[in-house]
């Protein structure tokens, strides 16, 4: 008479709500780098084009000196 056997796997690990919750906490913090890292590397960006700008402009600063004297005494 034939043997059947049934190879049954390990028990998985039962997962928690702490488990839940520590997983959505690191994939919060996850988010939280990457946007503080996007916001600073925008804001940089942002900075060094103002700058760039301002710099490319003192050319023309000089168009809008009125060369007032005073005027004379009696």
């Amino acid at each position: 008479m034939p043997v059947i056997v049934k190879v049954v796997d390990a028990p998985t690990k039962e997962i928690s709500v702490a488990d839940i919750l520590l997983g959505s906490v690191g994939l919060t913090g996850l988010f939280l780098l990457g946007a503080a890292l996007l916001g600073f590397a925008l804001g940089g960006a942002l900075i060094l084009y103002k700058r760039w700008q301002a710099a490319r402009d003192v050319d023309n600063s000089g168009s809008d000196v009125f060369h007032l004297t005073r005027p004379p005494r009696p």
